[in-house]
């Protein structure tokens, strides 16, 4: 009865609408009435844990449309938002009443602000700036205000743009120094201030663009990031996603880098990589790293573009391109450095993007390990005869117990998730018949998934790598196996924690009638919630590695806990099943670890360079006087190099190819050569030779009890 009623109104509305305005007019506001019905009922009946419409609600969508429209702070005045103070406890009221009015009244004051900084930029950018003062400028719009007024926003536009030209200028001074100390170069040697010059025409070129291209967003845009935020507040992971053309719609959904491999999103008012594709011209070149922020782009030679507070389907268009061809992206990194990095635009090779495997001998001790890479929980879910990543890892699995290795170490650092199934399966290869994940809807009790099969295909030593970007199945799988006390998870931190499903509805089909208005959109919406067998959730808190081991982002934040409103850890009862006795074999373990690597010097500077990490990213107050900018850059620039050196230097660890695969690839020189790669740079990496010392003990210490 009451979705009828909701129905009546929604139409009656409609039909007030079509007796006032232009055609054009009505049809926006049609639609925008039809889409804010839509989401609302659908939020209300379908999400896993519906919040309620109320003055609460109102705040947070009021702070992130804010901070979505405004991520730098650069437009609106805290006289502009003064003025939309008032609604911050009405959206709710609006969103319920279908009114749009702090929506018109924000996106009136933002063209208004926009249309003036239009003007201001070209007047500030036409007269050299002063890099003689001693004066600094706050990166972390968190830590500065809105500006109080138009005169504040001009001088922090002032600022802003005098921090651009300062960070070219220095780029160019930089490239200068290395000119003249090449003899064989023919580059012109130019005065500082030609290159200021240079630098501000670079600057106004870059906003010139930039402003052009935002002028192309029409108010129907902006809405749908209204729309966005009004959904967003519900969990991170429940969007809006407005219509767009197939390639785009595509992009937006995956957030996919076509031609280089990777998957970003915007964040921060940043384009940010947040997945790396394993096999991928990123992931062969080595250089791009996951949280980096991506600042220019340029094709081949050509002149970079900055791509700060694109939208991520713009970014796309300029990094995707045809295979051969070539991208540089300059990126800034967690540690504050800025590195420009060349990528040669490639067809991802799906074989690299498989669970792999190989033989670690330690050349000190003479144990031979398996060591597994599984990149994401791969399944094609067209073709259930088709390849899956539990039946590679069962493939995997026996190829190293024919290789008889003394324990297996399984990586899924990285792995951000997949099939749910197949994460289910592989657990199954290490324990005997028993649960292994639990799910829950918003109603009713949780169903539990385990594995059916009796029997182990695999029962000796076995360890898994995670990290702070292990997600979803990964968290799964690695849960299943602590919690059957069937493995020792290794890792610099917590996993992602990330334990909601969410699925896609497209709004034209729940919406009938209204073809006029088509298409609408989708919404990508929490449905359920992943539960461990001991009865806690994964979500926010992930899984705690059962050791511990520093990596460079070991001090920093990363995850769900990070990301807006996301939804809370709970519980529910226990499945039933039977941990194996290793607790006190597992102690042991941990200590013997723990020891080991404070021993180890190698150890020590990591976690010195994860502190260090950590330090250089909070210190986001930069100076602005050139020698002291400059000064600032050279000590990170060379802090970033030892520590690269040192993530590369080769360990006590000979990685061998398996000889199945070695006979299998033979006639394939390609696939033969990116397997040698990848075996080469398994020698280096200190996380995994501290997994074959765990495994060695284990085998010693279990020895010794049988004995």
């Amino acid at each position: 009865m009451k979705s009828r009623l909701r129905t009546f109104v929604l139409v009656f509305f409609v039909m007030l609408l079509s007796l006032n305005g232009c055609k054009a007019q009505v049809d926006d506001q049609k639609r925008n009435l039809i889409l804010m019905d839509l989401l609302k009922r659908s939020l209300d009946e379908g999400h896993f844990n519906p919040i309620p419409l109320d003055d609460n609600y109102s705040r947070r969508v009021y702070k992130v449309f804010l901070e979505q429209t405004d991520p730098f702070k650069r437009f609106y005045t805290q006289e502009d938002l003064a003025l939309l103070k008032p609604y911050e406890t009405q959206i709710d009221d609006e969103f319920k009443n279908y009114s749009t009015e702090f929506f018109d009244l924000a996106y009136q004051l933002f063209d208004k602000r926009f249309n003036q900084i239009d003007k201001w930029y070209q007047e500030i950018l036409s007269k050299p700036f002063d890099f003689n003062r001693d004066e600094n400028f706050e990166m972390d719009p968190e830590k500065r205000d809105w500006p109080a007024n138009e005169k504040e926003l001009r001088f922090a536009w002032e600022q802003m743009l005098k921090y651009e030209t300062l960070t070219r200028l220095a780029d160019m001074l930089e490239q200068q120094e290395k000119a003249k100390a090449n003899p064989d170069s023919a580059r012109k040697i130019k005065t500082t201030n030609e290159l200021e010059q240079e630098a501000r025409e670079k600057v106004k070129k870059r906003y010139a663009d930039w402003f052009h291209e935002m002028k192309k967003l029409d108010k129907s845009d902006r809405f749908g990031d209204y729309l966005n935020a009004l959904c967003s507040v519900f969990d991170p992971h429940t969007n809006y996603f407005p219509p767009k053309d197939k390639a785009d719609f595509d992009i937006q959904f995956s957030g996919q880098l076509e031609g280089i491999g990777a998957t970003l999103q915007s964040k921060d008012g940043y384009v940010t990589i947040v997945n790396i594709v394993p096999g991928g011209p990123a992931w062969k070149q080595g250089e791009l790293e996951v949280n980096d922020k991506i600042i220019k782009v340029a094709q081949g030679d050509g002149e970079p573009v900055d791509i700060t507070d694109w939208r991520v389907d713009k970014a796309v268009q300029l990094i995707r391109g045809k295979k051969g061809t070539t991208v540089k992206l300059k990126v800034r990194k967690l540690n504050g450095t800025e590195k420009t990095i060349t990528i040669v635009r490639d067809v991802v090779v799906i074989e690299e993007t498989y669970a792999k495997s190989a033989v670690l001998v330690d050349t000190l001790t003479g144990a031979r390990v398996g060591y597994i890479f599984l990149p994401s929980f791969y399944a094609n879910f067209d073709d259930p005869n088709g390849r899956s990543s539990s039946q590679d890892m069962l493939r995997e699995v026996n190829k190293l117990k024919n290789e008889g290795v003394e324990g297996i170490i399984l990586d899924l650092r990285g792995n951000g998730g997949g099939s749910l199934q197949d994460a289910i399966e592989i657990a199954g290869l290490f324990i005997d018949q028993g649960p292994v994940v639990q799910v829950k809807g918003k109603i009713g009790a949780a169903r539990v998934y385990g594995d059916p099969q009796p029997g182990v295909v695999y029962a000796g030593p076995l360890v898994v790598m995670v990290n702070g970007i292990s997600a979803s199945a990964s968290e799964i799988l690695a849960a299943a196996l602590q919690d059957h006390r069937r493995a020792l998870i290794v890792g610099s931190s917590n996993t992602f924690g990330k334990g909601t499903v969410q699925r896609f509805f497209n709004l034209d089909d729940l919406a009938r009638g209204f073809d006029e208005v088509k298409p609408l959109g989708s919404l990508k919406m929490t449905i359920q919630k992943f539960y461990r067998i001991n009865g806690g959730s994964t979500q926010l808190r992930g899984v705690s590695p059962d050791i511990k081991m520093s990596d460079p982002y070991s001090y920093i934040e990363i995850g769900e806990s990070e990301l807006k409103f996301p939804m809370e850890w709970t519980s529910i009862e226990p499945a039933r099943y039977t941990a194996l006795d290793n607790d006190k074999l597992f102690g042991k373990l941990k200590e013997n670890s723990i020891k080991r690597m404070k021993a180890d010097p190698l150890f020590a500077r990591l976690d010195e360079n994860a502190r260090l990490v950590k330090k250089r990213r909070d210190e986001t107050l930069i100076p602005m006087k050139l020698d002291n900018f400059l000064s600032r850059k050279r000590m990170y620039d060379a802090e970033a190099k030892t520590f690269d050196s040192l993530a590369k230097a080769p360990l006590s660890i000979k990685p061998m190819a398996l000889k199945e695969d070695i006979n299998r690839l033979a006639a394939d020189t390609t696939k033969t050569n990116i397997l040698t790669r990848w075996i080469k740079g398994l020698r280096s990496d200190a996380y995994i030779l501290e997994s074959m010392h765990i495994i060695d003990d284990w085998n010693r210490m279990t020895a010794t009890r049988k004995e």
